[in-house]
This record gives C-alpha cells, structure tokens and sequence, in this order.
C-alpha cells in the first residue's frame, strides 16, 4: 500500500504529527502564560483579644481590679487577688462562673449581716446564694443558674417562676 504524499512530496502522517506537536506547543506557551504567578503564602497574625478587667471585693485577700484572660473563671480572680480571707464563705462563690469584662465580684463573709453582703450577682451567684433572695428557693435558684447569661435584669422574667412582683421584689437585691 502506498502512505499518500502531499504536493511537496511529503508524507500526510508526518505532517499531521508536525501539525500536533506545533499546535500542543502552542497550547502549552499560551496556558503558561495565561497561568497566574504563585505568590508566596503570608498569614496574617492571630487577633490578639485584650485582657478582661473584674473587680473583686469583699472577704478577699487584695482586694481590687485585676486584669485577666478571655476565658477566666471567678476561681482564677479569686487566686490572683491573695484568695479568701478566713471569714469568707466559699459555699457563697461560684468559682466556676466565667468572668466577663467589667464584672464585680463580692465575696460575702461567713457572719455578714443582712444588708451588708450588697447585692447578689445573678450571672455568677451559687445556688445557695441565690435561695438567699426572696421567693427563690432551690429549683427556681437552679432554672436562674441554668438560663444564664442576663443582659438586663428583665431578662429574668423568662425564668419559670419568676414574674413581674417577683422581678419587682428581687430588684433591689440583685445586679447582673
């Protein structure tokens, strides 16, 4: 069998191969140079979140304002300010309540008068503080715990248990 010859006297199945090989270099100059250039990777540094600041006072070893981490819990507050003096009740300090920027912390004394222990934090109280209120007892003590955080002391209306003359009567006894 005779390969066809073209004109010029060569053969087609070379120039198809020639043709093929012009077309792929030329797809190959033009998807390089279309292609975008690699830049190196640069990560931008992890935001840094300023401290919180608390304050702490009451049955306290240094009482005061304290900077502390994002993420720190009243037990901390209570270690870096000297911890409890002798009089302090413990069971009145919810150690484990995440402290929030601006918080004041009260730690009540074992023998603290009526009036003096000021007003009882309903983001950071224990439930044995909160049955210290009037009208809350344990379970509703238990439902406040639960629904925290209050932004507002209105928010305690969605308590079960707690209504309007409730709010009206805690008021003046507690502060968020």
């Amino acid at each position: 069998m005779a390969i066809p010859r073209t004109p010029g006297g060569r053969d087609q199945a070379l120039d198809r191969v020639l043709t093929l090989a012009l077309l792929a270099g030329c797809l190959a100059v033009a998807a390089a140079a279309g292609l975008p250039r690699l830049a190196p990777r640069v990560e931008a540094p992890a935001a840094v979140q300023p401290d919180l600041t608390v304050h702490v006072h009451g049955e306290i070893v240094r009482p005061g304002t304290y900077a502390l981490p994002w993420g720190a819990r009243v037990a901390d507050l209570v270690e870096v300010a000297g911890g409890l003096t002798a009089d302090a009740d413990p069971g009145l300090v919810t150690a484990a309540a995440v402290l929030t920027d601006g918080r004041t912390v009260v730690v009540p004394g074992r023998r603290a008068p009526e009036g003096e222990i000021g007003r009882v934090d309903v983001n950071t109280a224990s439930e044995r503080l909160l049955t210290t209120l009037p009208g809350i007892g344990p379970v509703t003590a238990r439902r406040m715990i639960d629904g925290r955080p209050y932004h507002a002391l209105e928010d305690l209306l969605r308590v079960p248990g707690i209504g309007p003359a409730r709010l009206e009567a805690l008021r003046p006894r507690v502060t968020l």
